[in-house]
């Protein structure tokens, strides 16, 4: 019986990432404090709503920069995956303090959820932070704002538009060689979704901003999602964070 509950799991968490997510997985999550970039390079949001995947659900860096609706004995919230757990059995996740605090109590240490990817999510325009680009080392980015699990990103070059290849660490490379700034990007994620990112520096260390949304139509409000650089000033009250999003539906 373990087993069998232990595939079907298996099976809903890879359509979540390779596809829409039909249902949640049941499972539980503990808490923890993430390190300062977290396995996916993309820091951590200082309000705590991060996770912290197994590495079926993690899939070689697939999961990074997606959200989760994690649905718990006080309420439901969303957290955005920033980290590889490598000790996280299929249906275990680990999260954000202040994510955990928002769906159980934290004296309980460990706690049963449901959880299930968030398609289309809210968030504000791409950040891309690139590396590299000279003769000597190739160019590798990083990206953020992209919501849903992305399916390609490709480089602009006088040949035409490259494709970049992911690793775990959520860092895409591109071909060896030089590159000249500035640097184009062609994003696409698993929904059909892709937008052109232009004018991207060769040189700056963090996230660079910029105008272009993957999906969405216009800009949304400051009430959005954070950027994980960014600190919320004015942050929800747990109790009402929890209430602001509709129960998880189950399998």
């Amino acid at each position: 019986m373990t087993v069998f509950v232990a595939a079907v799991v298996a099976v809903v968490l890879a359509t979540q990432v390779g596809g829409s997510a039909a249902c949640a997985a049941g499972g539980s999550a503990s808490y923890y404090s993430a390190g300062r970039n977290g396995m996916c390079n993309l820091g951590t949001p200082a309000d705590g709503l991060y996770a912290a995947v197994g590495r079926a659900e993690y899939a070689g860096g697939k999961a990074c920069g997606t959200y989760l609706d994690v649905t718990g004995p006080n309420g439901t919230t969303r957290v955005q995956v920033v980290d590889l757990c490598p000790s996280c059995p299929t249906g275990k996740i680990d999260l954000g303090k202040g994510a955990f605090a928002r769906v159980g109590a934290l004296s309980a240490g460990i706690i049963p959820v449901t959880y299930g990817t968030a398609r289309d999510p809210q968030v504000g325009p791409l950040q891309v932070k690139l590396k590299g680009g000279t003769a000597y080392s190739a160019l590798t980015a990083v990206l953020n704002n992209h919501g849903n699990p992305l399916s390609t990103v490709e480089l602009q070059t006088p040949a035409g538009f490259a494709p970049m290849r992911r690793g775990e660490d959520n860092t895409w490379a591109a071909p060896s060689g030089a590159v000249t700034s500035p640097v184009t990007l062609r994003v696409a994620d698993v929904y059909g979704h892709q937008a052109t990112v232009e004018g991207l520096a060769l040189g700056p260390k963090d996230f660079q901003p910029t105008q272009t949304l993957l999906y969405g139509g216009p800009s949304p409000s400051p009430t959005a999602s954070p950027s994980p650089s960014t600190v919320e000033s004015s942050a929800p009250s747990p109790a009402a964070a929890a209430s602001s999003f509709p129960p998880v539906p189950k399998c």
